[in-house]
């Protein structure tokens, strides 16, 4: 499970996944630098020349090792041979109803993830990714030394940031456009804050979209229109509802 922590820091690789979710299937190429923290994707289904589009993965830290033991049981059994590897699967199943479950399918060499199913807490897969190929290239540090595939601490203590949940650290505060970014180590949520739409009243709503779910709600503030508070994310509904919670408006927010 380190390994899983930091194996992109120091693997470079290039591949083609398939990626489904919502009764799609997608082709994507990959194409990954080693400290570069950014992936070049192109989705092969949508036109014959896809433009590059630059993906960041979700921080995973060693600082948050411990805290991904607190809020999730971990179990390691031998896994399926993805893109001609051999594999180990690591299921990390939540110990609350806060987050989604997690099925990974790790290289046995280098740690890098070949596949991933992300499941509800009933079980049920909503999304999943497995490379059909794969080749790693330049040097590996991973296996080199396998302790540098954890990364630095001094820095990934800066990355902790405050909590806001059980387990959800805030990475990026007061980041534009969102309010701020949290993450368990795994899943990912941005928490957005706008006006309230002229006429739109207070409510909420919500559309899951395989592992993804869009949230909004509609608060009034005294004297003024009212704000729009949006999570889009990794989470379950309730953890997207005790987000919104975590946003107090005042009379001077827009």
């Amino acid at each position: 499970m380190v390994g899983l922590l930091g194996a992109h820091q120091h693997i470079s690789f290039r591949g083609t996944l398939l990626y489904e979710r919502a009764g799609s299937r997608q082709f994507i190429d990959v194409d990954w630098s080693a400290g570069s923290g950014e992936a070049l994707l192109r989705r092969l289904n949508r036109v014959a020349d896809p433009a590059s589009e630059a993906w960041s993965p979700a921080v995973l830290t060693v600082a948050r090792f411990c805290d991904l033991l607190r809020f999730y049981v971990p179990r390691v059994e031998q896994g399926r041979v993805i893109a001609g590897k051999s594999t180990r699967r690591l299921t990390l199943q939540p110990r609350d109803t806060l987050r989604l479950g997690y099925i990974v399918d790790v290289d046995g060499e280098t740690g890098l993830p070949l596949g991933m199913m992300t499941a509800d807490p009933d079980g049920k897969i909503l999304e999943r990714y497995e490379f059909a190929s794969i080749d790693l290239s330049g040097e590996n540090d991973a296996l080199i030394n396998p302790e540098r595939a954890i990364g630095n601490e001094s820095i990934e203590s800066d990355l902790r940031g405050r909590s806001v949940l059980p387990g959800y650290y805030v990475v990026k505060d007061h980041a534009t456009p969102a309010a701020f970014v949290v993450t368990d180590g795994l899943a990912t949520a941005s928490v957005f804050l706008e006006p309230l739409p002229p006429g739109a009243v207070p409510g909420e709503a919500g559309v899951i979209e395989g592992a993804t779910l869009a949230y909004t709600r509609g608060v009034s503030v005294a004297g003024q229109k009212g704000v729009l508070i949006s999570v889009l994310g990794e989470v379950p509904m309730v953890t997207a509802r005790l987000l919104a919670d975590a946003i107090r408006p005042t009379n001077d927010d827009p």
